[in-house]
C-alpha cells in the first residue's frame, strides 16, 4: 500500500512539473524579456516615450496578477522608466480586456429588427423583431436575459483562448438602416502579439439578420476560430408549453438534418465535422442560425442542450468552427427572424429545412398547401376564410367518391336480408360463408370497403394541415371571426371564468348529426354516440384552424347527405 502511495506521489509531482510551463503561460507568469529597442533607448529620449507608455499601461495595471515593480525587480535603470516600458510590452502581447463600467451597447435598427451589440466580446445581447408582438403587445425579444451570441473562442491544440471579455471598439455608437439600404458596423479587437480581429456586420434594411465578416491577421496556421451562441433562445408565446415542444438545437451538415433535443433533467452534446450549410436553435416560430458563406469547406459544428436544475427554459447552444490562416477573412450569414418559408428559401442554403413538415410524403403536401395559402392570402386577407374555401374545394374534389360511398352504403342496406340468410345457412362453415358473401357482393356490384376510400384520401391532407397550422408562423395570431382570434392555437371562450373550446364541441355535434343520418342498423347506436365524444378529447387541444377545417367539412357532408336524400325521395315515385 505504501509503495502504491509513493508511486502515486511521484506521478503527481511529475505531472506538476510537466504542466508548470503551461500554467505559467496561461496566467502570464513567464518572464518577458525587454526588447532591444527599449533597452537601447538613451536616457534623454525617455521623456518622449513615457507619456505614451503610461496611457497604454494604465488599464493593464488593474488587470495583471503582478505589478510592474515585481516584474522589474531584477532590471536596471531608473525606476520610473522601466515599469512604463514593460507595461507597454505586456499590452502588446495580451488581449485588451474591458471592465464592466466601460461596456457599451451599440444599437443597430432596421425596419425589421433592433439588434444590440456589446463592446465586451463584440457579442449580440439583444434582438427585437419589430414586426412581431407577444400576447401583451410587446415587441418580440429573441434572446433570454443571459443570452449572448457570436462570441469567439480561439482553439490551439489543447488550449482554448476565450476572448468574450476582450474589448471590441466600434466605428460608430449606433446605426440606423432604412428600407432598401445597406450599411455596416465595424468592431475591432486588439488581441496582443500582433493579432487583430475585426467583425464587419453588414445590415440590409429589407432582410432579417446580417452578414458577418470576420477579418483577422497575425495568427498562426494552428488556430481554429469557434463562433458560439450561448444560453439559448427566449420564450415568445403566451405559455412556455407552446414553445417547449419545438425548442431544439440543430444543423444541416453533410446533406442531412441533425438535431439535439433534451427533456427535463437531461444534458447532451452532439459534435460533427463536414460540409455545413447551417446550424442554429429555434423555438416554435422563430430561428437563430449561422449560415457559412463557403459551404464547400469543412466546418466543425457542436450542438449542446442542458435542461437540468430548476430552470424552466432549456439551455440550447451551438458552435461553428473553422481553421484560420495567418491572415484572411471568414464569411457567415446570421439569420435572426421568423420561421417564414418564403424568407428562408431566399437564402439558398436549405434553411427552410428548419421547418419540420413531417414525413416525406406529408412534407411535400404541407409545403404545397403553405405556398397555396400564402398565394391565396393576397386575394383573401383572412386565413380563416381561406380554410373555409379550402374545405369547400376538397369536398368538391372528393364528391364523386363520397357519392359512390353513399350509393354503396344504400346497396349494402338492401343486401342485409340476403347476407343474414347466408349467415344462417353457413353458420357452421366460416370459409364457405366468406366465399358466398364475396360472391354476392360481386354479383350486386357492391364494394364493402368503398366507404373507407374518401377517409383514406383525406388523411395525408389532414396530417399536412396539422403540421401547417401548428408550425408555420403565417397563422400565428391570425384571427378569424368572433371569439376565434388565433388560428394557430385552440379557440377559447371564457364562460363563467372557465376557458371553453367551442369549435371541438361544434365539430362533435356535426359528426353526431352526420352519423345519425347514415345509421341504418340500431346496433350501431353506441358507436354513433361514442365517436363524437372521443373526437372532442382528440381535438380539444388542437389548433382552431385544423378544427375549423374538420367542422366545415362535416357540415358540407351533412349538406351532401341531405341533397342525396332529397333526390332519392324525388326519384322514388317514378320507380314504382
Amino acid at each position: 500500500m505504501e509503495d502504491k502511495r509513493t508511486l502515486l506521489a511521484f506521478l503527481f509531482i511529475g505531472l506538476i512539473f510537466l504542466l508548470l510551463p503551461y500554467y505559467n503561460e496561461w496566467f502570464g507568469l513567464n518572464p518577458k524579456p525587454l526588447p532591444p529597442s527599449q533597452e537601447s533607448v538613451p536616457q534623454e529620449s525617455v521623456p518622449e516615450v513615457a507619456p505614451v507608455a503610461e496611457e497604454q499601461a494604465e488599464p493593464e495595471r488593474t488587470r495583471g496578477p503582478e505589478s510592474a515593480e515585481q516584474l522589474l525587480s531584477e532590471g536596471e535603470g531608473p525606476a520610473p522608466i522601466k515599469p512604463q516600458a514593460v507595461e507597454r510590452v505586456e499590452s502588446a502581447e495580451s488581449p485588451v480586456f474591458i471592465s464592466e463600467d466601460r461596456v457599451d451597447t451599440i444599437v443597430v435598427q432596421t425596419p425589421l429588427q433592433r439588434v444590440g451589440f456589446s463592446t465586451k466580446g463584440g457579442t449580440i445581447v439583444s434582438c427585437e423583431l419589430l414586426k412581431y408582438r407577444d400576447i401583451d403587445g410587446s415587441v418580440i425579444e429573441l434572446l433570454p436575459p443571459t443570452g449572448r451570441g457570436l462570441g469567439i473562442h480561439l482553439q490551439r491544440a489543447n488550449y482554448r483562448e476565450d476572448i468574450s471579455s476582450a474589448e471590441f471598439v466600434a466605428n460608430q455608437s449606433s446605426l440606423q438602416v432604412g428600407p432598401g439600404e445597406e450599411q455596416s458596423l465595424i468592431m475591432v479587437a486588439q488581441l496582443g502579439g500582433g493579432r487583430r480581429l475585426e467583425k464587419v456586420l453588414t445590415f440590409n434594411g429589407d432582410r432579417y439578420g446580417f452578414d458577418l465578416q470576420v477579418r483577422y491577421e497575425g495568427f498562426d496556421d494552428d488556430t481554429e476560430a469557434i463562433l458560439t451562441w450561448e444560453n439559448g433562445i427566449a420564450f415568445t408565446e403566451r405559455e412556455p408549453e407552446i414553445d417547449l415542444p419545438e425548442m431544439r438545437a440543430f444543423a444541416y451538415i453533410n446533406e442531412e438534418r441533425v438535431e439535439l433535443k433534451v427533456d427535463d433533467g437531461e444534458s447532451d452534446e452532439l459534435e460533427d465535422k463536414g460540409l455545413l450549410k447551417w446550424a442554429g436553435i429555434r423555438n416554435k416560430y422563430f430561428l437563430i442560425s449561422c449560415v457559412p458563406a463557403d459551404r464547400e469547406q469543412r466546418s466543425l459544428v457542436v450542438l449542446q442542450g442542458n435542461h437540468q436544475g430548476a430552470n424552466l427554459l432549456p439551455d440550447y447552444s451551438f458552435q461553428v468552427g473553422r481553421r484560420l490562416e495567418r491572415s484572411g477573412s471568414w464569411h457567415n450569414t446570421i439569420y435572426l427572424g421568423p420561421l417564414n418559408y418564403d424568407e428562408l428559401v431566399g437564402y439558398e442554403a436549405e434553411l427552410e429545412q428548419a421547418i419540420d413538415f413531417g414525413w416525406p410524403i406529408v412534407s411535400q403536401i404541407s409545403r404545397f398547401l403553405l405556398i397555396l395559402f400564402i398565394a391565396t392570402h393576397q386575394y383573401i386577407p383572412n386565413y380563416g376564410w381561406i380554410i373555409v374555401v379550402f374545405a369547400v374545394v376538397i369536398k368538391i374534389l372528393v364528391y364523386p367518391l363520397t357519392h359512390k360511398t353513399y350509393e354503396s352504403a344504400a346497396k349494402m342496406q338492401e343486401l342485409q336480408p340476403k347476407i343474414t340468410a347466408l349467415r344462417e345457412k353457413y353458420k357452421n362453415d366460416n370459409q364457405r360463408l366468406s366465399r358466398e358473401t364475396m360472391k354476392l357482393y360481386k354479383e350486386e356490384g357492391v364494394n364493402p370497403l368503398s366507404g373507407c376510400l374518401p377517409l383514406l384520401l383525406q388523411m395525408p391532407i389532414f396530417i399536412a394541415l396539422y403540421n401547417l397550422f401548428g408550425k408555420t408562423i403565417e397563422l400565428r395570431q391570425a384571427p378569424f371571426i368572433l371569439w376565434i382570434q388565433d388560428l394557430s392555437l385552440p379557440d377559447e371562450l371564457l364562460i363563467g371564468g372557465f376557458g371553453l373550446h367551442i369549435l371541438p364541441l361544434l365539430m362533435a355535434v356535426s359528426m353526431l348529426i352526420q352519423q345519425k343520418m347514415t345509421m341504418k342498423d340500431p346496433k350501431q347506436a353506441v358507436l354513433v354516440y361514442m365517436m363524437p365524444v372521443l373526437m372532442i378529447f382528440i381535438f380539444w387541444s388542437m389548433s382552431s384552424g385544423l378544427v375549423l377545417y374538420w367542422t366545415i367539412f362535416n357540415v358540407l357532408t351533412i349538406g351532401q347527405q341531405l341533397l342525396v336524400n332529397h333526390f332519392k325521395k324525388k326519384a322514388a315515385p317514378s320507380s314504382t
